[in-house]
């Protein structure tokens, strides 16, 4: 039960951080998405008790994470828009070992900061394609992605 909950709570926060919403109306019609999704999707294979834990902290931080990247695109974006210099482009991330659902995640999350999108993912290459609006250090970008996957949105998605 306590894992249902959570995994309500996890996309009703997402539904609102996409909403930008926080009225009466915006969380009980996310929550009755969330129950619905969760209650479709659940799996009768229950994780050890450490399991939980592990996954909150994950949860925790890679929310956390992206409301850093929210306030630093903001200003990236700010900055941009006034005129400092920058080069808009596409970067490719490798794709790694991300599941689908943790590919999905990634798409998530990154498009919540305003400064990124993601644009594709192409199968054939096994990238993942991100536009962004400063891709003078392609390598940063990409380490910046491919650490946030592995310190915490790999224990999210499992």
């Amino acid at each position: 039960m306590i894992g249902f909950l959570l995994r309500v709570a996890g996309l009703l926060l997402v539904y609102l951080l996409v909403l930008t919403s926080l009225a009466p109306g915006d969380i009980l019609v996310g929550s009755l998405l969330a129950i619905a999704i969760v209650a479709a999707t659940r799996s009768h294979d229950r994780p050890p008790r450490a399991g939980w834990l592990r996954w909150l902290v994950a949860l925790t931080a890679t929310l956390l994470a992206t409301a850093a990247e929210i306030a630093l695109g903001t200003i990236r974006t700010v900055r941009f828009c006034l005129g400092w210099r920058a080069s808009p482009g596409f970067v490719e991330i490798p794709r790694g070992d991300r599941s689908r659902r943790a590919v999905a995640l990634w798409g998530v999350l990154t498009g919540e900061a305003p400064d990124e999108y993601p644009v594709d993912v192409d199968a054939a290459r096994d990238v993942l394609i991100v536009h962004v609006l400063d891709d003078r250090d392609p390598a940063a970008i990409r380490a910046r992605h491919a650490r946030a996957y592995e310190r915490w949105q790999r224990d999210v998605v499992g």
